[in-house]
């Protein structure tokens, strides 16, 4: 895949106490129209802070290690995890793409301008508080898909500062029986398969 400059978004992560709330302002994804290029996404982190603040802490973590692809900036995490391999994934990992919703997402009435992204992961970080560490890595139960939803700028792209849409939320989803590497009901889920 292309990569631009702007990769280095997530490069400079420090470790340390509320470091974990600190998240990068954009991540990169796979190009909606081609994903074989790369685009920036803005990331809306501000309702995961909200919850973090009010002690539901996974969600934050969910960004962390399948959204941006790295363990949690939190202390002790690697020497907590040290013994566990597997690589972790991040958006620009996605494998399918859809465009549209069938509900409604924030202003857009119809969920028509809304991307899906459909990742695979086989590890993540789990909220869990220990004496070394409050971030434990796990395997990803089977039969499930992470999907990380967008809300387009512009029905028609790109917007002045390059970005195509916005990261709004994220979660786990029932994996199809017959494509265990797509959502249950996908062809009902959502509007049409941009790849």
């Amino acid at each position: 895949m292309a990569t631009s400059a702007k990769a280095s978004v997530v490069t400079d992560i420090r470790v340390g106490v509320g470091e974990w709330l600190r998240f990068p302002d954009s991540v990169l994804a796979p190009n909606p129209s081609d994903p074989s290029k790369l685009c920036m996404l803005r990331l809306s982190h501000a309702d995961t802070c909200k919850a973090a603040i009010a002690g539901r802490r996974q969600p934050a973590f969910d960004l962390w290690s399948m959204v941006v692809g790295c363990a949690p900036p939190v202390p002790g995490v690697d020497f907590r995890n040290r013994d566990v391999s597997g690589k972790l994934v991040s958006l620009s990992g996605a494998h399918a793409c859809f465009r549209g919703i069938e509900r409604p997402l924030a202003e857009d009435d119809d969920g028509r301008d809304v991307l899906a992204y459909v990742l695979r992961p086989h590890f993540f970080y789990e909220y869990d508080p220990n004496m070394v560490s409050v971030a434990s890595k796990i395997p990803v139960p089977r039969g499930l898909v992470f999907v990380v939803y967008v809300r387009l700028t512009e029905s028609r792209g790109l917007d002045q500062s390059g970005m195509v849409g916005t990261i709004t939320h994220w979660s786990f989803v029932e994996a199809d029986a017959n494509d265990p590497k797509l959502p249950v009901n996908h062809a009902s889920r959502y509007r049409a398969r941009l790849w």
